[in-house]
């Protein structure tokens, strides 16, 4: 007589290669979306970074982004001497962070749109000094480093 169906024992052991098997793919695309939110905070930042110098040329006033926190940044516009009035503030997605800026510091866009710094504002080691956000999500850090036109360079780290 022919065998029909599955034994007990065969039906656990294909349950259990399913849960083995579902348990690495969901591993795998938890580390792929926390790479994604990474990738998203540093294309923001960056792309808030050119909005702000389009700003200042638009304006023709100063344009800031300034570090309000680990994961918070607002754009600013001079509205004074020394007076600035928030245009947008921004949050980093949840689990990414500034990984070498500290609160306080700022990168300001002139109307000629020339890049200035807070003093003490991170740079780049070596022959090349320019301005250097890194941005982490804990596990890998992205590099954003900047030219004094506002051009911004990403690299992982």
């Amino acid at each position: 007589m022919g065998k029909r169906g599955l034994t007990v024992i065969e039906l656990l052991v294909v349950i259990g290669v399913l849960a083995v098997v579902l348990a690495l793919a969901a591993t795998n695309l938890f580390g792929f979306r926390r790479q994604l939110t990474l990738e998203d905070a540093v294309n923001t930042f960056a792309q808030d970074l050119q909005t702000c110098r389009t700003n200042a040329l638009s304006w023709g006033d100063n344009c800031r982004i300034r570090i309000t926190g680990s994961q918070t940044y607002v754009m600013e516009r001079r509205v004074g001497a020394g007076s600035y009035s928030v245009v947008l503030p921004r949050s980093l997605p949840s689990g990414t962070s500034f990984a070498n800026v500290s609160t306080g510091a700022w990168l300001e866009f002139d109307p000629r749109t020339l890049l200035s710094t807070s003093p003490g504002f991170p740079s780049t080691g070596g022959g090349m000094v320019a301005p250097e956000v890194r941005i982490t999500n804990g596990g890998k850090t992205f590099r954003l480093i900047l030219s004094m036109t506002g051009a911004v360079k990403t690299a992982l780290q």
